[in-house]
C-alpha cells in the first residue's frame, strides 16, 4: 500500500488533509499536488512534487511524495530512485525510514535490473555520471530522466528500469557522450567512452536547430478535444443537411411534380442538390479535423510540424480539386434543370437522370476534406509555435501557385 506524506511547514506527517492548511506558497502548491494524487491525477502529482524537490530540496516528505506519485502513476524505476535517495538522508525519523522502506520493498519488486559495463581510457576521468531517459509511447507519458552514480569503472553498473525502451546516455567531463537505446530484458549493454578532441580550427557559428520543447500537456489536450468536438458537430451538421437534401430531392412533391411551368419543381430540385452538397462539404471538413487532431499524438513536435505541413498541402490540394469537380459536375444538371425546352412530360426523365449525380456529392466531401485539413492543420502549427517558439514551426508556408495549364500549392519551408 502507498502512503502520501504531508509537506506542511513543520515536522513531517502522514496526514495528506493537513497539506492545505498553510497559507504559503510551498503549501498551496503542495496542497495541488495532493489534490492531483487524491483525484488519480498520479503524473501531475508527480509533476508538481518534483518541481517541489527542485525549490525545496531540504524538504524530505516532497522527496518521498514524489516516489509515492510515480510509483502509483506505475513510474516503479522512478520511485526505487527516489526512495533509494531518500533513505540516505540523515534527517528523517525512525518511522519515516521505516515506511521508506517498506516503500522502497514494494516497488523494487517491479523494476527489472539492467547491466551496464562502462569501459573508460585509464589515462582520463574515471568519474561519469549516467542518465537513463524512458522512451514514450504517449504524449501524456511524462517522465524526467534518471541519473545513476558509478562506482566504480571496472564492475558493472545496476541500472533498475521499467519494462519499454529506455535511452542510456553516459557523459564526463573530457569524454565524448554516448547514447544507446536498450529494451528491458534484452541483452546487457557495454559502453566505450573516448576522449572528446580538442577543436583545431574555431567553431563555424552555425544557425542553432529548431527549438524540439514540450507543449504543456494541458494544451494538447484541450486543442485535441477541441479539433475532435468541432469534427463530430461538423459531421453530424453535414449528415443533416444531407438528410434533408436528399430528401427534397426524392420528395414526391419534386418526383411527381405538378406545376405545368416546372418553376417550382426546378427551384426544389436545384435546392435539393445544394443542401446534398453543403452536408458533403460538413461531413468532408468534420472528417478532416478529426485526421489533423491525431497528429497530436506523436510526442516529437518536429514530427508533429510536418505531419501537419503535409496535411496542409493535402489539404489544399483537396479545397482546389474538389471545388474544380464540383464546378464541372454540376454543369450538365444546372444546364438541364434550367433548359426552356422542358415540360411537364419530360419531367419523369430529367429527374431519373438527375436525381443520384454522385460527382458532385464526392467532390463536395472531397472539398470539405481539404478544409478540414487545413484548418486543422494550420490550428495545431499555430498553437505549437504559441508554445514553443518560433524553432517549432518556423518558415513553414503553403502558397497557391499557378501557371499556363496548372494550378497547385507549394509548400516551403525548413523542416
Amino acid at each position: 500500500m502507498v502512503w502520501l506524506l504531508g509537506a506542511p511547514a513543520g515536522p513531517t506527517t502522514t496526514n495528506a488533509g493537513a497539506l492545505a492548511q498553510p497559507a504559503n506558497p510551498k503549501a498551496e502548491r503542495t496542497a495541488r499536488a495532493a489534490k492531483f494524487f487524491e483525484g488519480g491525477r498520479y503524473v501531475e502529482a508527480a509533476l508538481e512534487f518534483e518541481a517541489l524537490r527542485r525549490d525545496f530540496p531540504d524538504d524530505p516528505s516532497i522527496l518521498f511524495n514524489a516516489a509515492a506519485s510515480r510509483d502509483s502513476a506505475g513510474h516503479f524505476a522512478h520511485a526505487v530512485a527516489y526512495v533509494r535517495e531518500y533513505l540516505t538522508r540523515k534527517d528523517i525519523g525512525p518511522d519515516d525510514r521505516k515506511q521508506g522502506e517498506e516503500q522502497l520493498e514494494e516497488s523494487a519488486r517491479k523494476v527489472t535490473p539492467v547491466a551496464v559495463t562502462i569501459t573508460l581510457p585509464l589515462e582520463g576521468p574515471q568519474t561519469v555520471t549516467v542518465l537513463a531517459r524512458h522512451v514514450a509511447d504517449s504524449p501524456a507519458d511524462l517522465r524526467p530522466d534518471l541519473s545513476f552514480a558509478l562506482k566504480s569503472p571496472r564492475q558493472p553498473l545496476k541500472l533498475e528500469l521499467d519494462p519499454g525502451t529506455w535511452i542510456v546516455r553516459v557523459e564526463g567531463a573530457a569524454y565524448e557522450p554516448v547514447e544507446q537505446q536498450v529494451t528491458v530484458g534484452s541483452a546487457p549493454l557495454a559502453i566505450s567512452l573516448r576522449p572528446q578532441l580538442t577543436p583545431l580550427t574555431p567553431p563555424v557559428d552555425r544557425e542553432p536547430p529548431p527549438q524540439t520543447g514540450v507543449v504543456p500537456l494541458e494544451v494538447v489536450k484541450t486543442t485535441t478535444r477541441g479539433l475532435f468536438i468541432s469534427g463530430g458537430a461538423a459531421a453530424i451538421a453535414g449528415l443533416g443537411f444531407i438528410g434533408g437534401g436528399v430528401g427534397m430531392i426524392h420528395g414526391q412533391r419534386v418526383k411527381s411534380c405538378e406545376d405545368p411551368t416546372l418553376a417550382d419543381c426546378r427551384r426544389r430540385f436545384a435546392s435539393g442538390f445544394v443542401f446534398r452538397n453543403l452536408g458533403s462539404t460538413f461531413l468532408g471538413a468534420g472528417a478532416g479535423l478529426a485526421v489533423s487532431a491525431l497528429v497530436w499524438r506523436a510526442d516529437d513536435p518536429r514530427k508533429r510540424m510536418i505531419a501537419w505541413s503535409a496535411l496542409a498541402a493535402v489539404g489544399g490540394v483537396g479545397l482546389i480539386l474538389g471545388e474544380v469537380l464540383l464546378v464541372r459536375g454540376t454543369i450538365p444538371f444546372s444546364r438541364d434543370n434550367a433548359s426552356p425546352q422542358g415540360t411537364l412530360d419530360g419531367w419523369p426523365e430529367h429527374w431519373s437522370e438527375h436525381r443520384h449525380s454522385g460527382l458532385p456529392a464526392l467532390a463536395a466531401t472531397v472539398r470539405g476534406l481539404g478544409v478540414g485539413l487545413l484548418a486543422g492543420a494550420i490550428t495545431g502549427l499555430v498553437v505549437q509555435r504559441k508554445h514553443l517558439g518560433p524553432g517549432g514551426a518556423r518558415a513553414i508556408r503553403v502558397a497557391p501557385s499557378a501557371g499556363p495549364g496548372q494550378t497547385g500549392l507549394v509548400l516551403s519551408g525548413k523542416f
